[in-house]
């Protein structure tokens, strides 16, 4: 839909695409950019962001809009349907506002994480979790010279002494 988009309205280059969306977050979506980057307090983590209720709005646009056709009646794998115009014009709007909340959710993921990376920063001592890593990373590297060094003194020089030679159902033993 955006590649038709693209070349319907914007004779196939991105840059004109991209200034109309720049154009319509600064203008229709305005209002609504501080509210996009926000989560609801129960759904706040460090790095998961708002997932949940992120997840939760687009289940209710697929299932109200997306996977609907043009008369309103539920889209099924089984049966064919037709992207028409009617479809896209229809959908285009939500796609290209989902499309703008998911830029201005990700600048808000990446911003957060960066502020909790200064935030670590300016710590003079390492988190525990950071601690713990470098314990058990340590502990592995000890076990795993650990087995290195008993496997390779128990490994028994290969000497063939005997080898065992069978032809026609007759067993010899061939000293070497």
């Amino acid at each position: 839909m955006i590649k038709h988009r693209m070349s319907q309205d914007f004779h196939s280059q991105p840059t004109l695409y991209f200034d109309y969306l720049l154009n319509q977050l600064k203008n229709r979506y305005a209002q609504n950019v501080s509210d996009w980057a926000q989560c609801r307090a129960s759904d706040e983590s460090r790095f998961l962001a708002c997932s949940t209720s992120w997840i939760s709005e687009i289940e209710e646009i697929n299932c109200e809009l997306v996977y609907r056709d043009e008369n309103n009646q539920p889209m099924s794998p089984s049966k064919r349907f037709n992207l028409s115009q009617i479809y896209y014009t229809t959908r285009m709007d939500t796609l290209e506002q989902r499309l703008l909340q998911a830029g201005v959710r990700l600048a808000a993921v990446i911003n957060k994480i960066a502020q909790s990376t200064d935030e670590d920063k300016k710590s003079d001592k390492p988190c525990l979790g950071t601690i713990l890593l470098m314990i058990v990373l340590f502990i592995q590297s000890i076990l795993i010279l650990a087995l290195l060094y008993y496997s390779f003194l128990r490994r028994k020089p290969t000497t063939i002494t005997e080898l065992p030679v069978i032809t026609d159902k007759k067993e010899y033993h061939v000293k070497a």
